[in-house]
C-alpha cells in the first residue's frame, strides 16, 4: 500500500481516505481493513463497522487514440473527422486534448468542435470524442489525448493530414498580344506534383479543340499541362480545370496600329506588362507579400490616351503578419495559443518596424483582420480585453492614414471610423482615471469625464481642446458637450465620459464630391471643407432620456465662393451623409462654421450647390456678345503685335519689347477668354485656364509698370549700368507670376481645387489676384507722380528742352490710360463670370473692344513709332521748314553734365538734341561724344571749388570770321606739308553724313535720329540757298576753308583734343555749281590725322559738314589760313596753362 491520503473528513466524524496497491493484493488489504473495523478501536479512535465501505478501482492506462475513418492519418479538406481516446481509470479520470501543443478550447471556439466524455459502461473503460464538424487546412497537425487520474496522468498522440484540394494556376495570369503572335499557357498545380489526374482546356467555356497550326496542347509530367496557341486572330477567355477546380485567364488580342496600350513600366517592386484599355493584369504578390494575386485596370484616360490605375494588394499580406494572424485563425477554430488583444499588440509591433510604406488596398486587408479581432472578442463574449490593447489599435489605425491610398474601398473608410470609436469606448468603460490624450501624426483622440456646471449637479459639459494638453498644428477645431441629466436615467453615481476623435486626413481617401437628388428631381452637389470629427458619450446606453447638445467649431479647409452654401453633416451607419439633422452657422471670420446637432456621431462641414454652380452664357446670344467683343480685341492685339513685331526688329530697344509684350499677352489672354466661353471646361481644365488667365493679364499690366520705371530713371540719371533696363523688365514682369504660381503650388498640397476657369468671388485665388493688381497699380501711380513731377522741375531749370519732357509725359499718359483700360477689363471679367446677369456679358465684350481699340490707337497711331510718324507729319512739314532757323551752336552745361560718360547713363544737356546738329570738323566737334568726354575730363578740377556748384561752363564756340587775321606757322602737322596745285574753280559741296539709329542707346533713340535728319534736312537748304545768292554774285572763287575760331575760355582747360582737318575740292567752274544731295553725299577723306578718334559704339554720328569758299585763291592760301588758326589754338592752351 502506497501514497495512503485522507481525502475528507465531515463533520459527523466520517473519513475518506485513497491508496494506491497491487491489484493481486487487494483481497488481503480488504480482509485487514475488515478487521480492523471489526476490533472498532483504532488507537484512540472508534470505529462504526455499520459505516464501513470500500472500493477497488484499476488504475490509469491510457488505452488508445484514433480516427473515424479508414485512412488513419489523412481527412479531406470539409470532412468530418473524430477522434476517439479510450482509458482505463477510476471515475475520477480527466481528458485533456491538445493540437500542436495548443489546448483545445471550445469555448474559443467559432465553428463546430466539441469534445465530451462517454459514460462509464461498468468495465472501468472511459472515453473520450473530439468532433470537428468540417476539417480545415489549420486542423492538420498533430493532436494530443493527455488523461489524469489521481495525480497521474499520460499521453498520447496521432497525426491528422488534411487533403487539401488542387490548387490550380495558369502562367501568365493575364496576356496582351499583337495580332497574329503566338502565346504559351501553363497549367500547373503548386500544392500536388503528383496529381494523377488529367487536365483539361476550354476557350470561351466551350471545350477547346485540337486544332494543329491553331491551337494545341500537351500534359506535362508529373503535373501540368501545356496550351500553345498560334497566329491568334480574336481575344478569348481560356480555362484549364484540374478535376472540380479550375483557373481562367483572359487573353487580349489588339492592333496596335489602332489600339493605344498601357505601357510597361516597373512600379510596386512588380513589373507590368503591355495591358490594352479596359482590361485588368494580374500578377503574383510581389516579394516578402503572402497571397493569390495583385491586379490592376488599364483605362483610357481620354479618347486616344491609355493610363494606368491603382493596383489593388488586397489579397497580399505581409509576410511577417502571417504568424500573428496564423494563431488567431486557430483561436477561432478551438486551439488556444493567443488572445485576441495579444494579435493587436504583434501586428502593430510588426507595422512598427516595416521601413516601406502600405502599398495601395493593402491596408483593407490589415482593417479586416482588425475587424476579425473585434468581432471574435464580440462573438465570445470578451469585448472587455481590448482594453489592453486599445491604443495600440489606434496607433495601427494612424499607420493607416499615414500612407497614401493604403486605403482603396470607401467600406473599409467606414469600417476604419467605427472600429475607432467602438475601441475608444471599451478603452473608456475600463478606465480608472477618464483622462487619456492621444496625440499622433494623423489623429488625435481625447478621453475626459463630463464635469458639473456650477451648482446645478444635473448639468455636464465638457471642452475639447483642454488647456493642459499639446496638440498637433493642424489641429483648430473645437468640441463643446452639453449634457442635461433626466431624472430617469440609472446613472446616479457613475462617472460619464466623452471621447472625441479628429482625423487629419481621413477625407483623402473618400470621394472628391458627392451628389444627392433632392424631392425635386434635382441633384445637390457637396463636398469636405473640414476634417471629420467623431464625438461619443460613454455610456451611452444609460443616458437616453438626458438631453444632450454638440457644439462643434469647424475650421474651413478651403475658401469658397458666394455660390456655395456650408451645411453640416452626419454620418449614418451607412456612410451617407445627412445634412438637415444639424444646425449650421457660419462665423464672422468666414473660416470657421458652427454646427450644433442633438446627438453624438461623426461630423464634418460640406460645401453645398446644385449641380450646376456657375450658368457662364445663359443663352447662344449673350455668349456670341461675348465671343465678338473678345474676337475684335483679339484681331487688334494681332494686328499691333504684327507691327510693333517689325518694328522691333528694325528698332531693337526696351521700350518697343513692353509695347510688342503687352499687345501679344493680351492677345493670349482673349484667345483664353474665348474657347472657355465658347466650350464647356472640365473641372480637371480650371486650374490650367486660371493660372494661364492670371499669367498673361499680370504680363500685360507689369509692360506699363516698367515702361514708367524706365523713363522715370532716365529723367532721375539713375542708371548706372547697361543692364538695368532688361533687369527692371524680368522683375517687374517676373515677381507677380511667381506669385501666382507659389500659390498654385499651395493650394495643391492643401487639396483645394478651383471652382471655375476664371476668378470666383471670395476665392483664394481672386484674393491674391487682387491683391497683385492692385499693388502693381500702386506701383505704377507712384512712379506716374514722380515722373510728372521730375519732368516738371526739369522744364523750370531750363535744362532739357521742353518739347523733349512733354513727348516722355505723353508716353506716361499713354501707359496710364493702357493700364486703367486693362483692369476695368479685368473687373468686368470677374463680373462676368461670377453673375448670371446679361448686362455683365454686355459689359464685358464692350470693354474688351474698346481694350483692343486703346492698343491700336496708342501704340500704333503715336508718334513713337517711326514707320507711322512720318506720315503723322508731312501735313506739317512745309509750316515747321519755314520757321526754322541755323542759330549758332551753344551747349550748356550743368554740374552733373559731368557724370553722363557713357552711354548707358541719362543724356544731359549736351546730348540732348534740343536744336539744330553740332557740325563736325573731320575730328571733333561741339556736342559729339569726344568733346562730351573733354568736358568730362576737364571738369574734374572745377568739382573741388566751392562755387563749382553754381559755376557754368561753356565749351569752344566755333565760329567763321576773322579767317585773314591769323598766321601759323609752327604747326608741327601743318597742312602746308601737303600742299598741292589745284585748279582755278572750285564747287561749292555740302557734306551730309546721314544718323544712324543706335538699337543699343536709351529708349528716345529713335525719336532723337528722327529729329536730326528733319535738322540736317533744314540746314541743307539754308545752305543751298546762300550758295545760291553767293554764286549770283561771285562767278569766280577761290577755295577757302572758313574755319577760324573766336575761342572764348570761360574754364581752365589743360590740354585742348586732337583735332582732325580734312578738305575737299572740285576743279570745275563756279557758273556750274553743283548741290549734291544728303542722300547721296561723299564722305570727306581722311588727310590729316593727328591722334584722330574713332567713333564709338552706341553713339550716333553727328552730321560732317565740309565748306568752301567760293574766292579765286590758290590751295596754300587756304592751307595758310588753316595754319594760324591752329597756332593761334594752341598759343592760347599754352597762356592758360601759364597762368
Amino acid at each position: 500500500m502506497e501514497d495512503l491520503k485522507i481525502l475528507s473528513v465531515t463533520p459527523s466524524a466520517e473519513v475518506t481516505f485513497h491508496f494506491f496497491g497491487t491489484s493481486n493484493e487487494g483481497d488481503k488489504i480488504r480482509d485487514a481493513l475488515n478487521r480492523l473495523v471489526q476490533r472498532r478501536r483504532l488507537s484512540d479512535f472508534t470505529l462504526e463497522s455499520t459505516h464501513f465501505t470500500f472500493q477497488q478501482k484499476p488504475s490509469l492506462r491510457l488505452q488508445a487514440l484514433r480516427v473515424n475513418h479508414v485512412n488513419q492519418h489523412e481527412v479531406r479538406l470539409g470532412d468530418q473527422f473524430i477522434l476517439s481516446c479510450v482509458a482505463q481509470s477510476s471515475n475520477g479520470i480527466k481528458f485533456v486534448w491538445y493540437k500542436d501543443d495548443m489546448l483545445v478550447n471550445m469555448s474559443k471556439a467559432t465553428r463546430e468542435i466539441w469534445y465530451r466524455d462517454l459514460p462509464n459502461d461498468g468495465t472501468d473503460m472511459h472515453t473520450s470524442l473530439l468532433t470537428i464538424d468540417k476539417a480545415t487546412l489549420l486542423d492538420a497537425g498533430q493532436y494530443t489525448c493527455q488523461v489524469i487520474d489521481w495525480g497521474m496522468q499520460q499521453c498520447k498522440s496521432i497525426y491528422i493530414d488534411i487533403k487539401d484540394e488542387p490548387d490550380v494556376k495558369i502562367v501568365p495570369l493575364s496576356a496582351t498580344i499583337e495580332k497574329g503572335n503566338d502565346l504559351q499557357l501553363l497549367c500547373i498545380t503548386p500544392n500536388m506534383r503528383d496529381l494523377g489526374i488529367g487536365f483539361g482546356w476550354t476557350k470561351n467555356r466551350a471545350l477547346l479543340k485540337l486544332e494543329p497550326g491553331n491551337q494545341v496542347w500537351e500534359d506535362l509530367y508529373p503535373a501540368g499541362s501545356i496550351l500553345k496557341i498560334m497566329n491568334a486572330q480574336k481575344s478569348a477567355i481560356y480555362t484549364c480545370n484540374v478535376a472540380h477546380r479550375s483557373m481562367s485567364v483572359r487573353v487580349d488580342v489588339v492592333n496596335r496600329t489602332l489600339i493605344p496600350l498601357c505601357p510597361r513600366e516597373n512600379s510596386w517592386n512588380l513589373r507590368w506588362p503591355e495591358t490594352g484599355p479596359g482590361s485588368q493584369v494580374f500578377l503574383e504578390c510581389p516579394h516578402q507579400f503572402i497571397g493569390q494575386l495583385v491586379s490592376r485596370l488599364c483605362s483610357m484616360k481620354d479618347a486616344t490616351t491609355p493610363a494606368w490605375q491603382l493596383p489593388d494588394f488586397w489579397d497580399c499580406l505581409y509576410q511577417p503578419l502571417i504568424l500573428p494572424y496564423t494563431k488567431f485563425q486557430s483561436l477561432t477554430m478551438g486551439y488556444q495559443n493567443t488572445t485576441g488583444a495579444d494579435t493587436i499588440i504583434s501586428i502593430w509591433e510588426i507595422l512598427r518596424s516595416r521601413k516601406i510604406p502600405l502599398y495601395p488596398g493593402e491596408g483593407d486587408r490589415i482593417l479586416n483582420i482588425l475587424a476579425e479581432i473585434e468581432h471574435y472578442q464580440y462573438t465570445i463574449h470578451e469585448l472587455d480585453e481590448l482594453y489592453n490593447s486599445a491604443e495600440t489599435l489606434t496607433r495601427i489605425i494612424n499607420r493607416i492614414l499615414v500612407d497614401e491610398y493604403s486605403v482603396l474601398r470607401q467600406q473599409h473608410l467606414l469600417l476604419l471610423q467605427q472600429l475607432t470609436q467602438r475601441n475608444l469606448e471599451y478603452w473608456a468603460r475600463q478606465l480608472v482615471y477618464p483622462y487619456k490624450h492621444l496625440a499622433l501624426s494623423s489623429i488625435v483622440v481625447d478621453i475626459r469625464a463630463l464635469h458639473a456646471t456650477g451648482d446645478d449637479s444635473n448639468k455636464f459639459i465638457l471642452q475639447i481642446p483642454a488647456d493642459d494638453y499639446m496638440y498637433p498644428y493642424w489641429y483648430n477645431d473645437k468640441v463643446t458637450i452639453h449634457l442635461i441629466r433626466s431624472d430617469n436615467d440609472l446613472y446616479d453615481n457613475k462617472t460619464l465620459s466623452g471621447t472625441v476623435i479628429v482625423y487629419k486626413n481621413i477625407t483623402q481617401f473618400l470621394p472628391n464630391t458627392y451628389v444627392k437628388e433632392l424631392e425635386d428631381g434635382t441633384d445637390l452637389e457637396y463636398h469636405f471643407n473640414s476634417r471629420i470629427i467623431t464625438v461619443a458619450v460613454v455610456p451611452l446606453n444609460e443616458i437616453i432620456n438626458s438631453k444632450m447638445r454638440i457644439e462643434l467649431k469647424l475650421h474651413h479647409l478651403q475658401n469658397y465662393s458666394r455660390l456655395w452654401n456650408v451645411s453640416c453633416g452626419v454620418q449614418d451607419l451607412s456612410g451617407s451623409w445627412d445634412l438637415d439633422s444639424c444646425i449650421s452657422t457660419l462665423l464672422p471670420d468666414e473660416a470657421t462654421t458652427q454646427c450644433i446637432c442633438s446627438h453624438p456621431g461623426t461630423f464634418a462641414a460640406f460645401l453645398t450647390a446644385r449641380a450646376v454652380r456657375v450658368a457662364l452664357a445663359k443663352n447662344k446670344h449673350s455668349t456670341f456678345i461675348v465671343l465678338l467683343g473678345c474676337g475684335i480685341c483679339f484681331l487688334q492685339c494681332v494686328v499691333s503685335s504684327l507691327i510693333l513685331g517689325f518694328y522691333f526688329w528694325k528698332n531693337r530697344t526696351w521700350l518697343n519689347w513692353l509695347k510688342f509684350q503687352f499687345s501679344t499677352a493680351l492677345q493670349g489672354a482673349m484667345a483664353i477668354f474665348m474657347y472657355a466661353s465658347y466650350n464647356t471646361l472640365s473641372e480637371s481644365c480650371y486650374a490650367t485656364a486660371a493660372i494661364m488667365l492670371e499669367a498673361t493679364l499680370l504680363i500685360g499690366m507689369s509692360a506699363p509698370i516698367s515702361q514708367a520705371l524706365i523713363i522715370y530713371a532716365d529723367l532721375t540719371q539713375q542708371r548706372s549700368s547697361p543692364h538695368f533696363q532688361p533687369t527692371v523688365i524680368a522683375v517687374i514682369t517676373g515677381l507677380p507670376i511667381l506669385c501666382v504660381l507659389a500659390t498654385e503650388l499651395t493650394h495643391k498640397s492643401t487639396g483645394w481645387r478651383h471652382e471655375s476657369w476664371w476668378l470666383i468671388f471670395g476665392s483664394g485665388v481672386y484674393n491674391i489676384f487682387l491683391s497683385c493688381v492692385a499693388t502693381m497699380l500702386s506701383i505704377f501711380m507712384l512712379l506716374y507722380t514722380g515722373v510728372l513731377r521730375k519732368a516738371h522741375a526739369l522744364v523750370l531749370e531750363s535744362v532739357v528742352k521742353k518739347e523733349v519732357i512733354e513727348r516722355r509725359i505723353g508716353m506716361m499718359h499713354r501707359a496710364a490710360i493702357i493700364i486703367c483700360s486693362l483692369i476695368l477689363m479685368e473687373a468686368a471679367s470677374i463680373f462676368y463670370i461670377n453673375s448670371t446677369s446679361v448686362i455683365y456679358h454686355y459689359i464685358f465684350a464692350s470693354l474688351s473692344a474698346l481694350l483692343g481699340c486703346a492698343v491700336l490707337f496708342v501704340y500704333i497711331g503715336s508718334r513713337e513709332i517711326l514707320q507711322i510718324a512720318p506720315i503723322l507729319r508731312k501735313l506739317k512739314w512745309n509750316n515747321i521748314e519755314r520757321e526754322s532757323t541755323s542759330d549758332p551752336i551753344k551747349v550748356y552745361s550743368n554740374k552733373k553734365s559731368g557724370e553722363s560718360g557713357n552711354a548707358s547713363t541719362p543724356p544731359s544737356a549736351q546730348s540732348l538734341n534740343v536744336g539744330p546738329p553740332y557740325m563736325e570738323k573731320r575730328g571733333i566737334a561741339a556736342g559729339s561724344p569726344d568733346m562730351r568726354d573733354y568736358i568730362n575730363e576737364s571738369s574734374v578740377p572745377y568739382s573741388k571749388s566751392p562755387n563749382a556748384h553754381s559755376l557754368v561752363r561753356y565749351p569752344p564756340e566755333i565760329r567763321i570770321d576773322h579767317s585773314d587775321d591769323i598766321n601759323l606757322e609752327n604747326y608741327n602737322t601743318s597742312p602746308r606739308k601737303y600742299q598741292e596745285s589745284i585748279a582755278t574753280t572750285t564747287t561749292t559741296t555740302t557734306t551730309f553724313a546721314r544718323p544712324t539709329n543706335d538699337h543699343s542707346s536709351d529708349f528716345y533713340s529713335a525719336s532723337r535720329s528722327t529729329f536730326n535728319r528733319d535738322s540736317t534736312k533744314f540746314n541743307s537748304r539754308d545752305i543751298q540757298q546762300s550758295q545760291a545768292s553767293t554764286q549770283a554774285t561771285l562767278p569766280e572763287c577761290s577755295a577757302k576753308v572758313l574755319c577760324s575760331a573766336d575761342i572764348e575760355a570761360r574754364m581752365s582747360i589743360s590740354a585742348m583734343p586732337d583735332v582732325t582737318l580734312a578738305t575737299k575740292t572740285e576743279v570745275e567752274h563756279c557758273k556750274n555749281t553743283e548741290v549734291i544731295n544728303r542722300d547721296h553725299a561723299d564722305v570727306i577723306p581722311d588727310i590729316a590725322t593727328t591722334g584722330e578718334r574713332k567713333q564709338p559704339d552706341g553713339e550716333e554720328k553727328n552730321p560732317e559738314i565740309t565748306i568752301t569758299d567760293c574766292e579765286n585763291t590758290t590751295t596754300t592760301g587756304m592751307l595758310d589760313r588753316i595754319s594760324h588758326d591752329l597756332d593761334y589754338l594752341l598759343n592760347r592752351t599754352q597762356t592758360n596753362e601759364e597762368a
